[in-house]
């Protein structure tokens, strides 16, 4: 009777851990180069920040980032096989590497795990320029900051 529930147990710690895993900053609007290769170019500095924030290692694997507004064919990427981020970490993608563009008048970005299940989504409506959608605390609420920080912990925007 043991072993069941340690399947099970094994089975809800993989689910937990990938549910752990958000979208927690993007940037659909740059002025500044984000990604510094030494060009400010709109599209190739946006950015979406995945932070992982359990407490276990999670596997990216064949995750998949996509815009619903596809501006590039297919709009998605697909995370290389042996990507993992440790707990507190984050990782980021910027567009130059992803093809996954945020039009400046809305979209929606979605994360989805190896599987295809919906793991996060932002859905967005036109940006001002350099003004990040971000998550307060990381992997908290939704609000928007004029301090985008790629890989850093998010900042509260002062008022």
């Amino acid at each position: 009777m043991k072993y069941p529930i340690i399947v099970v147990s094994m089975l809800l710690s993989v689910n937990l851990a990938g549910a752990d895993l958000l979208i927690n900053e993007m940037l659909a609007n740059p002025a500044t180069d984000w990604n510094g290769n030494g060009d400010v170019s709109g599209m190739d500095d946006e950015f979406i920040e995945l932070y992982n924030s359990g407490n276990q290692s999670v596997d990216l694997s064949g995750y998949v980032l996509r815009d619903a507004v596809f501006r590039s064919t297919p709009g998605e990427y697909t995370i290389p096989s042996g990507t993992e981020l440790g707990p507190g970490e984050f990782l980021v993608i910027f567009v130059s590497k992803s093809g996954v563009f945020q039009g400046n008048d809305g979209d929606t970005i979605s994360l989805y795990d190896a599987s295809g299940n919906l793991v996060d989504e932002k859905e967005y409506d036109s940006t001002a320029e350099d003004v990040s959608f971000v998550r307060v605390p990381d992997g908290g609420g939704w609000t928007n900051s004029t301090i985008p920080t790629p890989g850093q912990p998010n900042q509260q925007p002062s008022l």
